[in-house]
């Protein structure tokens, strides 16, 4: 059996950019979160549970652009269902910020 290596771990995750439709906040979940719909071209609407609450209001999320990860399965999140990881950093205790390309790209462009 041969070893993966960093490289091919890495590759094997779909990063795709998407564009914010909507955003609610999710009432059900734990810890104030949002749930967001993002388009991402060629691959449809998805949706995800984020917590993003604490830098961003819905408003300020609708029309983004966000990097996610598409292809790591859904989970059900406080009956929600996610179906990507929009990837952020913290900033602060419970403060996230969402990554973003530096440029406009089209919606389902990949990441690499």
């Amino acid at each position: 059996m041969s070893e993966i290596t960093p490289y091919e771990a890495f590759s094997m995750v779909d990063i795709r950019v998407g564009k914010v439709t909507r955003v609610e906040p999710n009432l059900e979940a734990k810890k104030p979160a949002y749930k967001i719909w993002i388009d991402f071209g060629p691959l449809g609407e998805r949706s995800t549970s984020a917590q993003y609450t604490v830098l961003y209001k819905p408003e300020e999320l609708l029309g983004r652009s966000v990097v996610c990860a598409v292809n790591l399965g859904t989970r059900r999140i406080a009956g929600f269902k996610s179906e990507v990881l929009m990837l952020g950093v913290e900033q602060g205790e419970g403060a996230v910020v969402y990554l973003k390309p530096e440029r406009d790209v089209e919606p389902g462009t990949k990441v690499f």
